[in-house]
């Protein structure tokens, strides 16, 4: 059982039984057991010592989002709990229990390697083995690799070439995939035509990367292809402003390059709220953070507003 005297100091805390409800201002967690993993996030040693506040405060709204998740996923709504759960990883990549949750969630919709896939990642993240569960994954997703057909195989393959950094390896499956494209519909194309505008981008073939990413939003309109369009634009020294704001809905790691190229334009007020929203959503103190503390303080300095408090963040990093 985790020790809730380690929990910031801002929280509320009410007890009943083995259960716990923690509050900060007017948002509360539901009551959740004492050994909820969701404790840990929010001991002290865990919280963002620049915005404690604001960290806490999302940590609890993304728990009740997560919570809703696993409601959703009980009454065996999938679609929807996994929408939940992407929402909470996309505030932590590793965010096990998120991570955990959405590997069942595909697991009961057939999607037994993508499931694996997400289970992996859970552990990884700290999540308690599941031995049993583990099992039963290796062996539905051995089966489902077999069915395969010859298409989908390149594109699974294609995607474990790149988490090994095999770029040239994976574009040569992501082009075997795309031999026959008439067989696709329109929402499994454009996101193998992403996948290898971003392979071409870390292969710094930026024209190729651009003419995939025109024919992904040309499949269908959407946002890592107006963001891949404006990426490489940048980079081709080409105007890039009206690509780059309509590419909404984008991993945070675009978002945060998507602001940096906004300062980089001089568009400061679009630069700022990318670094705002990005700040919202990320508390780790990494390269990321850091990145956008620096980003964000120059856009405040361009827009005449007061920058004090990145600059003393950033004496402290």
């Amino acid at each position: 059982m985790m020790d809730i005297e380690n929990l910031a100091l801002e929280l509320e805390i009410d007890e009943k039984d083995n259960l716990v409800k923690i509050a900060i201002g007017d948002v509360s967690t539901k009551w959740i057991c004492r050994d909820d993993l969701f404790i840990e996030r929010i001991c002290d040693e865990n919280i963002n010592p620049f915005y404690r506040t604001l960290h806490l405060t999302r940590e609890i709204e993304v728990k009740n989002i997560l919570d809703r998740g696993i409601e959703l996923l009980n009454m065996q709504k999938y679609g929807k709990a996994i929408d939940c759960f992407d929402e909470a990883i996309f505030f932590d990549e590793n965010y096990a229990d998120a991570l955990f949750n959405k590997s069942h969630a595909l697991f009961n919709q057939g999607h037994f390697v993508k499931s694996l896939r997400f289970y992996k990642k859970a552990i990884k993240s700290g999540y308690p083995k599941d031995i049993e569960y583990h099992k039963l994954l290796l062996k539905k997703s051995s089966e489902e690799r077999d069915n395969f057909p010859k298409i989908k195989k390149n594109i699974y393959a294609g995607d474990e070439s790149v988490a090994k950094g095999e770029f040239e390896r994976a574009l040569d499956f992501y082009d075997r995939a795309l031999m026959n494209p008439s067989k696709f519909k329109s929402k499994i194309i454009y996101k193998l035509l992403n996948k290898k505008g971003l392979v071409l981008v870390r292969l710094n073939r930026i024209d190729e990367a651009l003419e995939s990413f025109k024919a992904s939003n040309q499949a269908l309109d959407n946002g890592i292809a107006y963001f891949g369009i404006g990426y490489c634009r940048h980079s081709l020294g080409e105007d890039c402003a009206d690509s780059l704001k309509k590419a909404e809905g984008i991993d945070k790691k675009y978002l945060l390059k998507k602001a940096l190229i906004f300062n980089d334009i001089k568009l400061y007020d679009d630069a700022l709220d990318g670094f705002n929203l990005f700040l919202h959503n990320h508390f780790r103190l990494d390269s990321g953070f850091k990145s956008a503390i620096e980003g964000k303080m120059i856009a405040l300095d361009n827009l005449d507003l007061e920058s004090t408090f990145e600059r003393e963040i950033l004496l402290q990093l």
